[in-house]
């Protein structure tokens, strides 16, 4: 087991503990690898990020 560090995700700031350095949290790190950000998506209006908004 590599060292645990706690970073701040360079994407949204959440703190959280990173086993390999990388910047990214979970979340922005599985959204980078689906190859598109939600975040600019506003096609029909329906909540794609499951907020409900």
């Amino acid at each position: 087991m590599e060292g645990l560090q706690k970073l701040k995700c360079g994407t949204c700031g959440t703190m959280f503990m990173s086993e390999n350095g990388n910047t990214l949290c979970p979340s922005c790190l599985e959204g980078s690898t689906k190859g598109q950000s939600h975040e600019h998506s506003h096609e029909a209006g329906h909540g794609g990020c499951g907020c409900g908004h």
